[in-house]
This record gives C-alpha cells, structure tokens and sequence, in this order.
C-alpha cells in the first residue's frame, strides 16, 4: 500500500469513528480514482458511476467488481495490495454480493446504494486537501496540459473552423493520456455572446477563445487561452486590462483559511470599479477543483473556507475576454500549476505584490 492511498484510507476511517458508521461505500468516479491514488476505474465517460466499488471498513478495504472489470482492475490499476477483492458475475445482483458484509451496520456512501446512507457532499470534502503524490501529478499535468493547449491556440489557422481547433486540442490531449470534460471554443462575434461557447461549424477568422479542463489521473487542469490574428480592437483592450485586474484579486485573495465567499466579494469590487458588475453576474466565477472540474462554484453563500493544499481556479469573464487557470494554495500563497513560462505573460500589480498572468496571443 502507498503512503498516499494509506494517508486516504485514515481519512475516511477517522471520518468513520467520528460519525458514528462502520464502513464507506465508494461508487463514483471523483472517488474512485481519489482513494486509488489516480487508478482507472471508469468505463462510461457519460456517467458519474465507476464501474467497480470501494468498500473501506475499520480493518480492511475491499475493491467489488463484476466479471466484466475484475481483471483489468486487479491486473492493470490496483496491483499495490491495498485492496482484497469481491467479485461477482455480471449478471449477478450486486446488492446480493455485498449483504454479508453491509448487514446490521451502519454504511454510509457517496450515491445511497445498497441501502447506504447518502453521504456524497460530506465525503467528498475529504478529496479537497492534495496530498504531496497529488500536487505533484497536478502539477505535471498542469504544466503538461497547458503546453499541449497554448500549441494546438498557437496552430489555430483563419479559416478552419471551431470544430477544428478543438479537435486538434481534444487530440493531442488524448494522445497523452487525458479525459476531456469541457472543451470551449468561440470566435469572433461568438466570443462577445456566449460565455459557454461549444464549438461549432463557424469557420475561425480574427479572434478565438479556447477553454479546457483536462482530467488525468483524475485530476482537473482547467486553463484558458486567447488568440488574435492581428492586434485586437480597443474594445477587448480595455476589456482584458479589467479582467486581468479581476483576476489577480480572485488569485491574491485566496488563502488558506480564508471563506470563498469573501473570496469572491473581493473580485465582485474590482468588476464593479472597473465599470464591468453587469458581466460579473452573467457567469459563475469559479472555485475549489480537485476530481471535478469544480468541487464548487463560489457564492455569495459558500462558507466553505480554503484548505492548506487546496486546489482552485477562477474564471473570470467580460464579453469577450476570460482568464483561467489552476492553482494550489500554501498559506498565503498560490502555486500556479498551469503557466508553462512559454506563453505571452503580463505582470500585475496587487496590493504590492506582482502576480504574472496570460495575455492574449496576437500573431
């Protein structure tokens, strides 16, 4: 067993002892991949359910799989040991298999199966503190994801089409090994429309926006790039000096112990100063991220307060322009897990401190 999937399986157990349950039923994908240390357990990329279940109780920690996984899982992903195995044919019900195990306890889990105790908001903050295994590979993916994303908006040609520029990113992701949860790509007039743009058959040809979050090891890298062929009108000028103000607030501001909410209220003054509270209400914002593309999206009621560890990324937008990107927090600072140091950059001053952030690609 790795240190990592230890440190996870004490969570939960101390979680367990002082909430009055005997065991944790795992089912969905977040989960699954949390408790693992990053190991595969998805078939259906459409739901949120994991093929195989984890079952952790007091003493032990068992992976329950149907003939259809249990080779692949046991063979593939979970070789360290950590886990005893409970196997059943597919055709079997699983709800069956488990009784001897779950009968006359008290089980909680993340969906309500098997006549569990839903418990799915609660376990789930138990993912948002990174372990030091999770900041590493969040940070090799963020910088790995990024590059792969800043190459395919540099290729980006006038002419092709969204559906384009967005295959080639959603590509060579794959290529490396990542699930695509969100790829966003808009252009020209569309980028001043929608702030969810999905790509379409438009063909690209002075301006475009390209968003991702980029799942592996099931962790979330969520960026976003800007590109113009030729310099870019005063209107997103003054757009982007705003918003890259925005965004340095959100950044700067989130620290460990401090409430999202009051996170998000320092960005709401920096919309409003700036002359742009009309676009604030017009998108979510962002927040925590982690095994979602957002654990939540902040609040003018989110209490939630940062972790020491915690992953984030805001998502600030005006018509036309947004910044995005992933980072994790250490006391009062923020370790940027997405800049490559190969983009273009602009230096932001806040409250005496510099903090460098994307500016729009113009080629």
């Amino acid at each position: 067993m790795t240190h990592e999937v230890n440190e996870k399986l004490t969570r939960v157990r101390t979680w367990m002892a002082e909430n009055g349950f005997d065991g944790v039923l795992f089912s969905t994908n977040p989960n699954f991949f949390w408790i693992t240390g990053g190991k595969q357990g998805f078939v259906d990329k459409g739901t949120m359910d994991a093929a195989v279940d984890v079952l952790v109780m007091p003493e032990k920690a068992w992976v329950i799989c149907n003939s259809s996984e249990r080779y692949r899982i046991m063979e593939e992903e979970l070789t360290d040991g950590a886990f005893e195995l409970i196997d059943y044919r597919w055709h079997e019900e699983k709800e069956e298999i488990l009784k001897p195990y779950l009968m006359g306890k008290r089980i909680a889990s993340d969906t309500g199966i098997c006549g569990s105790e839903n418990r799915g908001t609660k376990l789930q903050a138990l993912r948002y503190a990174l372990t030091e295994e999770e900041e590493r590979r969040l940070e090799e993916i963020g910088v790995e994801s990024a590059q792969i994303l800043e190459d395919s908006v540099r290729d980006v040609k006038a002419g092709e089409t969204e559906w384009e520029a967005a295959g080639r990113v959603v590509g060579r992701l794959m290529a490396k090994g990542y699930q695509i949860p969100v790829c966003l790509v808009a252009s020209d007039d569309r980028v001043l429309k929608y702030r969810h743009p999905l790509p379409t058959e438009k063909r690209i040809e002075k301006y475009v926006l390209i968003a991702i979050c980029a799942q592996k090891y099931g962790l979330t890298s969520s960026i976003t790039r800007l590109k113009s062929f030729g310099s870019v009108s005063e209107e997103i000028k003054e757009k982007y000096e705003a918003l890259l103000k925005v965004d340095a607030a959100f950044i700067t501001n989130t620290k460990v112990g401090v409430s999202a909410r009051s996170i998000l209220e320092k960005g709401y003054e920096v919309y409003s100063r700036e002359g742009y509270e009309a676009d604030f209400h017009l998108h979510h914002q962002g927040g925590a991220l982690g095994y979602l593309t957002r654990d939540y999206c902040a609040n003018f009621h989110t209490e939630d307060l940062v972790l020491e560890g915690q992953g984030f990324s805001w998502n600030p937008t005006i018509a036309g322009v947004k910044l995005e990107d992933t980072f994790v927090v250490h006391g009062d600072n923020q370790k940027i897990m997405t800049e490559t140091g190969s983009w273009v950059y602009r230096d932001i001053e806040v409250d005496g401190r510099i903090i460098r952030r994307p500016d729009i690609l113009i080629q």
